[in-house]
């Protein structure tokens, strides 16, 4: 009996060195909200909204370069250029990656993009960096106006887009001063 209780303390050991690979591995957020809002403002003016199911906030990097990423999940609202009931456009996607120093967003899974025309982009992937101003993707996009629909693969703008560029455009649209046949 004693020989078989040896046994099993002996083999059931773990190293420091061990237990912390596994630890290593292992990553929590730090941080975990749900159903939250979030202002980003300068000056006491707010710049962009952000409503999300979840956010967990990782860490990253070291005590001299924090590499903080915010993994948003299960849908989000996202408000460019002012708040939920004054903004100047709309995005709204189901998953996201935000990187909080530069303010670098990516957007995946039913994304939508709505500038105050009305214009609606739709897409799986889209990039948006408020440092910069612009939101961009090289994946399908669709856009519907009042004029009609556009398809492209690839497509850049402004945040608010108001001034956007489709690669490889293809669609139906009609032009001022046209008929159609």
């Amino acid at each position: 009996m004693v020989v078989c209780a040896a046994f099993f303390l002996l083999g059931c050991a773990n190293s420091d060195a061990d237990v912390s690979d596994v630890m290593a591995d292992e990553t929590s957020p730090v941080q975990t909200v749900t159903n939250g809002t979030f202002r980003y403002s300068e000056r006491g003016v707010i710049l962009h909204e952000l409503h999300a199911a979840e956010m967990r906030r990782e860490e990253g990097g070291n005590a001299e370069v924090s590499e903080d990423i915010v993994e948003v999940r299960n849908g989000f609202d996202l408000f460019i250029g002012g708040d939920a009931a004054n903004h100047e456009a709309h995005m709204t996607a189901d998953w996201a990656t935000l990187d909080e120093k530069t303010l670098r967003l990516i957007a995946k899974h039913a994304v939508t993009l709505e500038n105050a025309e009305g214009d609606v982009l739709e897409t799986e992937y889209l990039v948006w960096s408020e440092d910069s101003n612009r939101v961009w993707t090289n994946r399908p996009v669709t856009i519907r106006t009042s004029d009609g629909v556009i398809y492209g693969e690839g497509m850049e703008s402004d945040a608010r887009f108001e001034t956007y560029r489709i690669m490889k455009p293809r669609g139906e649209m009609v032009l001022e001063g046209t008929q159609l046949r």
